[in-house]
């Protein structure tokens, strides 16, 4: 699978993502449901008061939704064009100053759809000597300026795509700082692929009645909108 189409497997995650939300929704509020009516038969009134406030939290929740696909459907458009321009970064330094910053806007949008704990392990890539040299660079904004030395305090790989980020600079394709600036794309693409199959998996238990675990894997790069957190949230410490 090439880098676009790595990047491409978030179109998929967006594409789940409502069904997900509205299968959780009724599931929790038939939790809530079923709680309620327990609550009543026990004579426990506050509890009872409770879930109904949750449940109705959540009913008027998942009305509400097609707000969200509307605009999980321009993301999904959005993301598809944000797919081929993050995967230019295989090309190294040849593109054009313009495809660069098209690249690097790209890249921040899948950046903040990874959750910080997926990044541990490029974090722990160290660079090598050889990508550190400033001849495994140029200056896009300035060709004719010589690259320094990737300093010292750059560690790991995640660093040096920071670094080459704010330097304007990009990595000759096939030296040794490209691959592993490709490696820190290919894992932030990768997280996509495992954010579905989590999603999925949630899917599955949710039928099977055996949702239970809250799985921060599974809420990355939701919708942002009350109503989605009220369906991530509600009943968590009460259901």
């Amino acid at each position: 699978m090439n880098l676009k189409e790595r990047f491409g497997v978030w179109l998929d995650v967006l594409r789940i993502q409502v069904d997900f939300i509205r299968e959780l929704g009724f599931y929790r509020l038939n939790s809530a449901k079923s709680e309620l009516v327990a609550a009543v038969a026990s004579n426990q009134l506050a509890l009872a008061r409770m879930k109904a406030a949750v449940a109705l939290e959540l009913e008027g929740a998942l009305r509400r939704l097609h707000r969200v696909e509307g605009r999980s459907a321009t993301q999904i458009s959005r993301i598809s064009r944000l797919a081929k321009d993050a995967a230019y970064m295989i090309n190294g330094a040849d593109m054009t100053k313009s495809r660069m910053d098209l690249m690097w806007a790209a890249f921040r949008v899948f950046e903040r759809m990874v959750p910080l704990e997926q990044l541990e392990a490029v974090m722990k890539l160290e660079l090598t000597p050889a990508a550190r040299q400033g001849d495994q660079f140029i200056d896009k904004y300035e060709p004719a300026r010589e690259c320094i030395d990737v300093p010292a305090n750059v560690d790991n790989a995640y660093m040096l795509v920071g670094w080459i980020k704010r330097k304007h600079y990009l990595p000759f394709r096939g030296s040794q700082a490209h691959l592993q600036v490709i490696k820190v794309f290919q894992t932030v693409a990768d997280v996509a692929q495992k954010q579905l199959d989590s999603i999925n998996l949630a899917r599955e238990q949710i039928r099977a009645n055996t949702f239970d675990i809250w799985n921060p894997l599974v809420i990355a790069g939701m919708p942002d909108s009350i109503d989605v957190r009220k369906i991530l949230t509600a009943g968590i410490k009460s259901l």
